[in-house]
């Protein structure tokens, strides 16, 4: 019976981790092609001088970082999950201490934070919280 409970544990943990993947893959590839397309932010509702005591003209390239290392990475880190490669739990692991350094940067380099900065500050913690777990093959 602990057994169950623990595989049941790690199907858990399994399916939130694709889903917390998909979410941040989704919303970081879309939100970063939204900022190379439109480098001034404005198609997002961000304003340029915002970017103003920062080392950046425009959001070009924060948003090629977004699109790349928080989006496709999730995006490839879900599929290799659902596939259930060995490597997963470390990916699902990297993946959220990619998106929690992330907003820690922005929060630290914009002047204006947002609801979302907390969203997914959080969402990158149950990343690492789930990476851990399943690597660790144990409950918390």
């Amino acid at each position: 019976m602990k057994q169950e409970a623990s595989s049941n544990l790690q199907s858990i943990a399994w399916s939130v981790s694709i889903i917390l993947l998909l979410v941040v893959g989704f919303s970081a590839s879309g939100g970063g092609a939204a900022l190379v397309m439109d480098p001034s932010g404005k198609s997002i509702g961000l304003p340029a001088e915002g970017l103003r005591d920062t080392m950046f003209s425009d959001f070009q390239l924060p948003g090629l970082i977004l699109f790349f290392a928080v989006g496709l990475l999730s995006l490839m880190a879900s599929v290799i999950t659902m596939l259930k490669k060995p490597i997963y739990p470390t990916l699902v692991f990297c993946q959220g201490s990619i998106l929690t350094g992330w907003i820690l940067v922005q929060v630290y380099l914009l002047p204006e934070s947002h609801y979302l900065q907390l969203i997914f500050f959080i969402i990158g913690l149950l990343l690492m919280l789930l990476g851990n777990f399943q690597k660790s093959k144990r409950a918390l």
